[in-house]
């Protein structure tokens, strides 16, 4: 594919995470979190062929604000606070539309110790003469490409992190994802915009996506209306490519088998089932979360309309409880009790059993809160403010999945409702469906 100069122009603007000194608080922070090692993240080194654009890696961009600067590695120096950023020499491609000279990068990220590629030998060699801990990050959602007894330990080690503490046996390697990621949970003002602007589009996606539900349509047609919603709305396609689970598909783990398969369990939709509609689009990398429990009839049966209202109720006790300070088990209780309170009510066999199973935790294992930024991460202790989290109450009854997905901004006395305009309860839902002929 050629371009012309002024496409090439384009090309090559690159988008920061945040000024240089901002990105500077975020290197030292995670310098005091490691203080008695090296932490090493590396940028993505495969190119994107089959998605709409390039993603770099979530820690490598938050610490570096570089978007499209492939193949680099971070080092931060915990015990000296220092940092060093080596530049994988760039193809012609590359220079001519988003390659980066060390001078340009420095100043970019506000790094000090820009060097060539090359230079990373010297570096590891300084610093793997004595007993030394290097922190990395594991990519998620992958598994080992070797048995443990052909690749080295640990298994889940990427092949760099395993060469480097072969080279030099002084690395001692040690697995942070879920620290680094804690680092990105307080998001600064900046994050904010992007993520509230993230979460804006992804109103309008979902929206977009309870209207595309009706008997006889794929849950590819669906996914594929999210998908151009959120490109409608500004963002940059979705953060998460979207589930539009049907039925079986939709209770879990089921959905889960979708990211490993060609067809990502496509089915047509039927009446009478029940869709989980997730979707998230992405703004300057940050991306999404929400969704609903859809009826592909555009009428709930009287046994899932009760059900879904009760679910609902639980869910908004749970937002009431979120605030700074609260733990994931806290909301999980204020959820249990207002479940409670509706057993005695409940008219249907099937919504006395849902309660019944669904107020004891180990009933529904994937019941969640999960932080929302750059990446999607664990809640890990009490909720902090300034934490942007999605609240995803996950269970099943009667063979059909039940989901409710908000995302909020964590604030000292309570959480800011970050999505709003969705309907929740199976009135509404229905209305939304009926205002585009259903």
């Amino acid at each position: 594919m050629l371009m012309n100069s002024g496409a090439a122009v384009l090309m090559a603007i690159s988008a920061l995470a945040a000024e240089p000194g901002e990105l500077e608080t975020r290197r030292q922070r995670a310098a005091a979190e490691f203080s008695d090692g090296i932490l090493i993240v590396h940028a993505k080194s495969v190119a994107e062929d089959t998605s709409d654009g390039f993603r770099q890696d979530a820690a490598f961009y938050y610490f570096t604000g570089l978007e499209n600067t492939i193949g680099a590695i971070l080092a931060i120096d915990g015990r000296s606070h220092q940092s060093w950023l080596f530049l994988h020499p760039p193809t012609r491609a590359e220079r001519l539309f988003a390659g980066l000279a060390g001078a340009d990068a420095g100043k970019q990220t506000g790094i000090k110790h820009v060097a060539d590629w090359s230079e990373l030998r010297n570096f590891l060699e300084k610093n793997g003469s004595s007993a030394t801990l290097l922190y990395y990050a594991a990519v998620k959602q992958s598994r080992p490409e070797l048995p443990p007894d052909i690749s080295a330990d640990p298994p889940e080690a990427p092949l760099w992190a395993l060469t480097i503490a072969n080279r030099w046996p002084s690395f001692q390697l040690k697995e942070v994802g879920a620290r680094v990621n804690a680092l990105m949970d307080v998001q600064s003002a900046s994050e904010l915009v992007n993520v509230r602007a993230a979460a804006k589009a992804t109103v309008e996606a979902v929206m977009a996506g309870i209207r595309a539900i009706r008997p006889g349509v794929s849950q590819r047609s669906v996914e594929s209306t999210v998908e151009d919603a959120c490109w409608r709305a500004g963002a940059h396609g979705a953060s998460f490519w979207p589930w539009a689970m049907a039925g079986q598909n939709g209770i879990f783990p089921n959905p889960f088998a979708s990211l490993t398969r060609y067809d990502h369990l496509n089915v047509m939709i039927s009446a009478g089932d029940l869709v989980r509609l997730d979707v998230g689009c992405e703004w300057n990398h940050y991306g999404g979360d929400l969704g609903r429990t859809v009826p592909v009839s555009g009428r709930y049966s009287a046994d899932q309309r009760e059900i879904w209202n009760i679910f609902v109720s639980a869910y908004h006790a749970g937002v009431k409880s979120l605030r700074e300070g609260a733990t994931v088990n806290q909301v999980f209780e204020a959820w249990r009790a207002e479940l409670i309170r509706h057993r005695e009510s409940a008219k249907s066999t099937l919504a006395q059993q849902a309660i019944d199973e669904w107020s004891k935790r180990e009933k529904v294992p994937f019941w969640q809160i999960h932080t929302m930024n750059l990446d999607t991460g664990s809640v890990h202790g009490p909720l902090r403010a300034g934490t942007t989290i999605a609240f995803e109450p996950i269970a099943s009854i009667g063979a059909q999945g039940y989901y409710l997905e908000d995302l909020f901004l964590i604030t000292k006395d309570g959480a800011e409702l970050l999505t709003p305009g969705v309907p929740y309860s199976a009135e509404e839902i229905e209305a939304a469906m009926r205002a585009n002929g259903q």
